[in-house]
């Protein structure tokens, strides 16, 4: 069950969903043994006040630390390897990092034993043997029946309606003036 904590100056909503599609798949990519569902990130903002770097605050002028604690079990070196290189390219890319800046992006593993973490009061390496593929559904529901084709149906009636409204109102105007 990797866990990604993320401690950064804030971050909007677009480029955390896209920190969390990238952290997830690029942690999958290389533990392959895990389940993305298990995955998860972690958001911890500072502000430029509540941060410093060699005794001075980020608010007088220190360049941020970004941080990423990554929480794994039996993450072997090859696999280490690959996860401090790779991660750190993703978050100077999504975060807009200069390669020179890189010094400044900390990537720490927390490797844990299976046994020592637990999810609803059951260690994680005890619940492929309590949960099976078919007892949970990750994905959300497909369709969305009548209520949302009757909405897509409303706005295009509302689309060509005004498109009508507004083709009328200009071609008046342009005859009109000349």
């Amino acid at each position: 069950m990797p866990y990604l904590r993320l401690s950064s100056l804030p971050l909007d909503d677009a480029t955390k969903r896209h920190l969390a599609d990238e952290l997830t798949s690029t942690v999958l990519d290389v533990l392959t043994d895990q389940k993305p569902e298990w995955a998860t990130v972690h958001f911890t903002p500072f502000e430029p006040n509540d941060f410093a770097v060699a005794g001075r605050l980020v608010s007088d002028g220190a360049i941020p630390d970004t941080h990423l604690e990554i929480s794994a079990p039996d993450v072997d070196e090859k696999s280490w390897f690959a996860l401090r290189n790779r991660l750190t390219d993703v978050l100077i890319e999504a975060l807009g990092i200069p390669d020179s800046e890189r010094w400044h992006v900390n990537v720490k593993l927390n490797r844990y034993d299976p046994h020592s973490f637990a999810v609803a009061g059951n260690a994680t390496d005890e619940l492929d043997d309590l949960v099976s593929e078919e007892d949970v559904t990750w994905e959300r529901p497909r369709g969305g029946g009548w209520g949302r084709r009757a909405l897509w149906l409303g706005f295009a009636v509302g689309a060509y309606a005004s498109y009508r409204w507004f083709a009328g109102r200009v071609a008046t105007a342009a005859s009109a003036t000349y």
